[in-house]
């Protein structure tokens, strides 16, 4: 049985947890029996805590009913407690009028059981090629002090943990990385498979710059690509080169450009395998443009992020967008997109087209997983019924034997 929380936007269900004690995203305390969990990202409540009412009177602060909220995106000073002063990122029972605050920690009483839940053996657990130790899919608040193991950035939102190294992370996109690449574009020749550490003091091949830690490695030619580059996806299709064009925002090449024979290692467009590198600004892009997903012409520019600090991600692919970056902006929506992702739609990406199979792969074996479990229980409950049938079918022959015996 899944519960539809308002807190979270996937169903909860009901699952075992570990000893470890992981934390309950509405108050932050640990659980060590068993909570609501998403099966997507981690998000896990007390059972206790997923069943408070939405919106009731309290006797510190009786003037205006409260209503429970969940917004850890908000500033401190919104989720400090009124009662204890403290800075919440859970569950707050609030009052809008007199913005009050009261923690789930402070708020005592009125709390409710929750109803009978079936439970059901979804895993939340990952044994990674990266790790010794199993993981588990957890959700990390925006203060969470993790960094991720493979990219090094931090962590907040759905990520695995090992809860017996305690500081081992991955963000749970990082974790869908494979453990080798049969046909990387920037090395289609051969097979790059993932080193925890190269076996030299090694440069990526793609930016030239040193490689500290992970890496993934090819062992026929030497070639090393560090993460960052590994996740470059987006490319470009331009008739000034006949293969996808990926950009680079800095790197550390002895490189010249293509158009202007002139010295580039920022905001640079690069094929890899063939070393050809083109600076953004020689590029011959229209003017103007019309995007399928916008209402308004879109405008060339070289860069908005000065003028406009607000725009940070690209409105289509929803990554971020250099500071160097050229791209097709709207003015008057502050809607801007990367110039790779207008092109896109007269070349399909084969990056983004495979980050969208790694996607459904992984949803397709969440899926999987949730039907191999319903068939494993409705053969249980089969057995049960053969069990019984079973037993009919004896006490039918005793009561025929019995009745003869009588006749």
């Amino acid at each position: 049985m899944e519960v539809h929380h308002f807190s979270h936007e996937h169903p909860l269900i009901l699952d075992r947890v570990d000893d470890s004690g992981e934390t309950c995203n509405a108050c932050s305390r640990p659980i060590f029996d068993q909570g609501l969990a998403c099966s997507s990202c981690g998000f896990l409540l007390h059972e206790k805590c997923a069943m408070l009412p939405r919106e009731l009177s309290h006797h510190l602060h009786p003037q205006h009913p409260l209503t429970l909220v969940f917004d850890p995106s908000q500033d401190s000073e919104s989720l400090k407690c009124s009662v204890c002063g403290r800075t919440h990122p859970g569950f707050l029972y609030r009052c809008n009028e007199c913005k009050y605050n009261i923690d789930v920690n402070c708020f005592s009483k009125n709390q409710m059981l929750i109803p009978d839940v079936s439970a059901e053996k979804e895993t939340r657990k990952l044994q990674h090629f990266s790790h010794n130790h199993p993981l588990r899919l957890s959700y990390l608040a925006n203060q969470s002090a993790r960094n991720c193991y493979f990219c090094r950035l931090p962590v907040s939102g759905p990520a695995y943990c090992c809860t017996e190294c305690r500081d081992f992370t991955l963000h749970k996109s990082c974790s869908q990385l494979p453990q080798c690449f049969t046909e990387h574009p920037f090395h289609p020749s051969h097979t790059l498979r993932f080193l925890h550490q190269s076996p030299y003091p090694a440069l990526c091949d793609a930016c030239r710059k040193p490689i500290v830690g992970l890496e993934y490695h090819c062992n026929i030619c030497k070639f090393d690509l560090d993460l960052t580059c590994l996740s470059i996806s987006s490319s470009l299709r331009h008739k000034i080169h006949s293969h996808p064009l990926y950009y680079f925002e800095d790197t550390k090449l002895d490189i010249s450009c293509a158009s202007c024979k002139k010295k580039c290692r920022e905001s640079v467009y690069r094929c890899v395998p063939c070393n050809y590198n083109v600076h953004s600004t020689c590029l011959q892009f229209p003017k103007t443009v019309k995007h399928k997903h916008h209402q308004h012409t879109l405008t060339l520019m070289d860069s908005v992020i000065k003028e406009d600090s607000v725009l940070c991600f690209c409105e289509s692919c929803k990554k971020r967008i250099s500071q160097k970056q050229r791209i097709y902006y709207c003015a008057e929506c502050k809607y801007g997109v990367h110039l790779e992702c207008v092109a896109a739609e007269d070349y399909p990406d084969p990056g983004r087209l495979l980050e969208e199979i790694i996607n459904s792969q992984a949803e397709a074996e969440v899926l999987v997983n949730k039907l191999k479990q319903e068939v494993n229980s409705l053969s249980e409950k089969l057995q049960a019924v053969a069990g019984r049938q079973s037993s009919i079918s004896d006490l039918q022959s005793k009561l025929q034997d019995t009745l003869k015996a009588r006749a």
